[in-house]
């Protein structure tokens, strides 16, 4: 079960191809380019090379030029764009050097130009610049590593993020007011409900407040390691405008989602059903604690394993859960420690349970997540581990990757969130 597992989880990925999700954009906008229409692109997060890519190869004689910001250290050319990596899980010196340049080419566009957004999850820490210019990147580090391990949800981590940045809440949009059309292309990394946009929205609307912001930063604790140039200007409301809905530059806007953990889950989904598995999805647990999501998603399976006896039956969710860390935590991530809770749970049963990340990396480890099973524990402490031990160190990837549980897949060049299916054999 636990390969067949696997198999799904790699037949989805191949389905949620960036390159190929952008097909319907390259066709839509031949007409244009073949016009002779000037392109400025701006492309970032985790599939912005394969998004970018998809265009040059779709439609190699339009007049391009444009900034490409992948995850470092994924520097290579890819002409006629420049390429600037940025970091993730944090933002780096080149975050912040590919978002200055973002800045600068769309203060530079002209009514002639149309941009193109290609946004995908990860932008947030890849492309980031303060909204005060003498906050250092050691100390923008320190405030995001607070902020992610705070045990905030997505939506609350990018409402601070897009308030205390130069680039995020619409204002790269802003930058280029002056193009005939801006399209945001996304493939989404954030759930879809009010306040969560990829990437923090650098190019589309800020349906957030300044008081939304104070409150996440008084929630969970934050305002202690918000650098002090940052606080001063949250306290005091003196940050750049971000793009509202009475913005003129609305009326330019044009906005397209080719890809999402609902497309994801849809794939899952129909491979699992093709080996005769009967499928349920339970969406109920998007950003809820780790055990909390265990428990439930494992109660769910069971109800559904009695009321079809005989049959192999499954759970499938998508999204994100919360797991807040210590200050040294081990080497894992969310789908690990999710997976691991579960194998406690599941002991000496016909129970499989896969929890993985669309984007390949799982935390701090070099896996995508992990798929346990009944067997999982006692071949733990075969192995000398202990899992109770693991979970409390926020270390499951060791006693995982020992026992050949991790499900490793290296950088997918996309991200759509997380993706779960919880097994009863029968």
């Amino acid at each position: 079960m636990r390969e067949l597992l696997r198999r799904l989880f790699e037949a989805a990925l191949r389905d949620i191809d960036p390159a190929a999700q952008m097909a319907p954009v390259v066709d839509e906008w031949r007409g244009r380019a073949g016009a002779g229409h000037p392109f400025l692109v701006l492309a970032f997060g985790k599939a912005a090379r394969p998004m970018a890519r998809a265009l040059v190869d779709g439609l190699p004689a339009a007049n391009w030029r444009g900034l490409v910001v992948p995850p470092e250290p994924d520097d290579a050319p890819l002409p006629p764009f420049e390429v600037i990596p940025g970091g993730h899980p944090l933002p780096t010196a080149g975050s912040m050097r590919a978002a200055a340049r973002a800045l600068e080419l769309a203060r530079g566009a002209t009514r002639d130009d149309v941009v193109l957004f290609l946004a995908s999850g990860g932008g947030s820490a890849m492309l980031e610049l303060p909204a005060d210019p003498t906050v250092t990147i050691e100390d923008l580090r320190s405030f995001y590593q607070a902020l992610v391990g705070s045990g905030a949800g997505i939506v609350e981590i990018n409402t601070v993020r897009r308030h205390v940045s130069a680039v995020k809440g619409g204002r790269l949009a802003l930058a280029a007011a002056r193009a005939s059309v801006q399209e945001t292309v996304e493939i989404s990394d954030v759930p879809d409900v009010r306040g969560a946009s990829v990437a923090s929205g650098p190019s589309t609307i800020d349906p957030t407040t300044l008081a939304d912001c104070r409150a996440v930063l008084d929630r969970f604790g934050i305002w202690p390691i918000v650098p002090a140039a940052l606080r001063t200007r949250i306290q005091s409301g003196e940050l750049p405008p971000s793009l509202r809905p009475d913005s003129p530059t609305m009326g330019q806007l044009v906005f397209t989602r080719i890809g999402s953990n609902h497309h994801a889950r849809a794939e899952l989904r129909r491979h699992a059903e093709a080996t005769g598995l009967f499928v349920v999805e339970d969406q109920s647990v998007d950003d809820w604690p780790y055990e909390r999501a265990a428990a439930h998603l494992l109660d769910h399976l069971d109800r559904l394993h009695r009321s079809h006896p005989g049959r192999a039956v499954a759970i499938l969710t998508g999204g994100e859960l919360s797991v807040p860390l210590p200050t040294s935590p081990g080497a894992g991530g969310r789908n690990q420690q999710f997976a691991l809770a579960c194998a406690l749970e599941i002991h000496g049963r016909p129970i499989a349970v896969l929890s993985a990340g669309t984007d390949g990396i799982d935390g701090n480890s070099t896996a995508a997540g992990a798929v346990v099973d009944g067997t999982t524990v006692a071949r733990a402490k075969a192995h000398g581990f202990s899992v109770p031990g693991a979970l409390a160190r926020f270390d499951a990837f060791p006693l995982l990757h020992a026992l050949g549980d991790t499900v490793i897949t290296g950088p997918t060049g996309t991200n759509v969130r997380d993706l779960r299916l919880l097994v009863h054999a029968g």
